[in-house]
Parts: C-alpha cells; structure tokens; sequence
C-alpha cells in the first residue's frame, strides 16, 4: 500500500533514539544547545523515519554522535550528507 503524506518531517534513522518503548531525538537549538525531545515515529523510508509528533519544520536534529550529546551541552553544528537513497 502507498500513500503520501503531506508535510512529512522525515529524519535519519540514526538520529531516532529508542529508549524504554519511546523515541528521542537530539535538537540543536539556535545557540547550538543540545536539547533531547521526545517524538512520535511512523513509518520508516528507506533509512529515514517519518516524525508526526515532537518535531518542527526546520528544527536540527544531531545525526552523528548521538550517543555522545547531552542536554545543554554546546555543539558545532555541520550539515548531514545522507547516504545516497537506495532503489
């Protein structure tokens, strides 16, 4: 079954962090603070999941080193180069 979803905020799956049942995603604020949010996933593409709850359009996600953040912490910033999609 397809279907489209208008508006799909769609982030790494290696930026979705599954603890206890739920999902956490790191956020870099524009001081470039880490903040660790909560969200809802949907459905996964390819290697992306869809997030319907708990994120913004234009909100920064932390894609490497997730493991490593910590709320508050002061990061650098730089672009993901996602891998090419897989056909």
């Amino acid at each position: 079954m397809i279907r489209v979803q208008q508006g799909a905020l769609l982030v790494p799956q290696r930026a979705v962090s599954e603890l206890q049942g739920g999902y956490q995603v790191a956020i870099v604020d524009g001081e470039n603070k880490v903040n660790i949010r909560t969200v809802t996933v949907g459905d996964r593409v390819g290697s992306e999941w869809v997030v319907s709850d708990g994120l913004k359009p234009g909100e920064r996600v932390v894609a490497e080193g997730v493991q490593k953040v910590r709320p508050g912490m002061l990061v650098n910033p730089k672009p993901y180069a996602a891998e090419p999609a897989v056909r």
